[in-house]
């Protein structure tokens, strides 16, 4: 396990993540058949809203003040635009030299003003989620979603990027493998491998009852993002993981408890990594059924000739020139 645990914490013995993940919003304008939150199947029932300002600010000032690298991803379970606050809250991440900011967003609220405001502020990637390459198929799964009008945002971005000479933000796109449009996976990475930066197609599960990933290996390891990884709830609570999509096992919340650090670096998170460096992964309700430990550890690389270069893990596929 010695080489799981980062260099800041064998000198200091305070663990400090490489990646946060604020959730600046649980709302959304989109209904999406396979979300867990808007979805007609969604089984997430937490209280939904915006994060506020006596949250986030607080939260990235004490990520800007880490002498560390830090990734900070302000999307969650809803549409990041939705915030009236997410320029204010992106500016304020991208006057910390430490911090790496980005978002997903579904793409339909991106408008001319979004593109130059994420173009100058120096926003480091931003993607778009797009189901196919059909209208009929993307605004079926994409329930409230205009495939033309997303398609024509992300023109839009390309276009005035390449007229400002400006190589950020990078650009990705994501589709999710449903069944119903895995056919036209190839045909969705030969549209785009040449315009974005980044093309994903993430396989499609439906927890709780299936936190399972294809292609993992039998033999379990202990899970990284307990190392690397943490979120901000929109209301302040700090969550397992990603995974942690219902906020089930919050290890507090952040002001009124304590600062990030602190709660992350706390006795419930602290029994939580001894649990997997001993191996008792069904100790704990979540990681017993969840394969995301597998990320790193299952990752390939492939080569599509000269074309394009493709990183496989259990979650999705990453094709890049």
């Amino acid at each position: 396990m010695s080489n799981i645990k980062p260099k800041i914490y064998k000198e200091t013995g305070i663990h400090i993540p490489s990646s946060i993940i604020i959730e600046v919003s649980a709302l959304c304008n989109m209904s999406c058949l396979g979300c867990a939150l808007h979805g007609p199947e969604g089984f997430v029932n937490r209280p939904l809203g915006n994060m506020k300002k006596e949250i986030w600010e607080p939260v990235i000032r004490e990520i800007g003040s880490w002498d560390k690298k830090v990734s900070l991803v302000t999307h969650g379970g809803g549409e990041p635009l939705m915030n009236p606050d997410l320029r204010d809250i992106i500016s304020l991440a991208k006057s910390f030299s430490n911090i790496e900011a980005g978002f997903l967003t579904n793409g339909m609220l991106l408008d001319e003003s979004w593109a130059e405001f994420v173009i100058n502020i120096g926003l480091d990637w931003i993607a778009f989620s797009i189901d196919g390459v059909t209208p009929e198929t993307h605004d079926k799964i994409r329930r409230k979603s205009d495939f033309v009008k997303v398609e024509k945002n992300v023109e839009m971005l390309l276009a005035l990027k390449k007229k400002k000479q400006s190589q950020i933000p990078k650009v990705k796109l994501n589709m999710v493998a449903y069944d119903t449009i895995m056919d036209q996976k190839d045909a969705f990475v030969e549209k785009w491998i040449n315009k974005v930066d980044e093309v994903m197609v993430s396989h499609y599960r439906n927890p709780p009852e299936n936190k399972r990933w294809p292609d993992v290996p039998a033999n379990k390891k202990p899970c990284y993002r307990l190392w690397s990884q943490t979120i901000v709830a929109w209301d302040g609570r700090l969550g397992l993981c990603c995974e942690d999509f219902n906020i089930d096992y919050s290890l507090g919340r952040i002001r009124a408890d304590a600062s990030l650090l602190v709660l992350w670096n706390g006795p419930e998170f602290s029994n939580i990594r001894i649990l997997h460096q001993k191996g008792q992964f069904e100790d704990h309700p979540m990681c017993k059924i969840c394969d995301s430990w597998a990320e790193d550890y299952a990752r390939k690389i492939f080569f599509h000739g000269k074309q394009y270069r493709m990183v496989k893990t259990p979650s999705q596929t990453i094709y890049s020139k």
